[in-house]
């Protein structure tokens, strides 16, 4: 009994800012799909490719990438900690098996992004759902500011085609 603390401890020590909510991810996530995901507090995306570049209505935002120089070339240099995940990535377009999703949120300076949940809505065709935590209640503010999560996705199915991130009354389609 001991032992399997000891190793359950490590394991969660080991993995603490790299697995967004390792259980009930799983519990949640299609077995034959690899998930790991980093909550990031900011826009690490270059102008042009974040939330803030589109129609104020829109609060919610995502892209996908498939490969490392495609990645990088979206994110600012000073990006440091999303730089870290994407180098991490074995992207499908160089040899890998994993494609980067990115989804974004205007909203409160409190709130924080997680994984919630991912389901098949197709063949080749994901539903991304994305918590949104640190407040109770409907989440409304005057200054919004960006919250970031990235998700890394290795499918043994092969990677996504398209993708729907649904993020609070907010909803993003992508093509990957």
């Amino acid at each position: 009994m001991y032992r399997r603390a000891v190793v359950a401890g490590t394991f969660a020590v080991a993995t603490a800012g790299c697995v967004d909510r390792l259980h009930d991810v799983a519990a949640s996530t299609p077995r034959d799909l690899g998930v790991r995901s980093r909550f990031i507090d900011g826009n690490p995306l270059v102008d042009g490719r974040s939330v803030l570049d589109r129609p104020e209505e829109l609060v919610t935002h995502a892209a996908s990438f498939r490969s490392v120089a495609a990645a990088r070339g979206a994110l600012t240099p000073d990006a440091t900690e999303s730089r870290e995940f994407v180098e991490r990535t074995d992207f499908v377009d160089d040899g890998g098996d994993a494609v980067l999703v990115i989804a974004q949120r205007l909203t409160a300076p409190e709130v924080k992004l997680r994984l919630g949940g991912i389901s098949r809505t197709g063949d080749h065709s994901l539903r991304i759902a994305v918590d949104q935590s640190g407040v109770r209640g409907e989440v409304e503010t005057d200054d919004p500011v960006v919250k970031t999560l990235l998700l890394r996705l290795s499918d043994e199915r092969g990677p996504p085609e398209r993708a729907i991130v649904v993020i609070g009354d907010g909803r993003a389609g992508i093509t990957i």
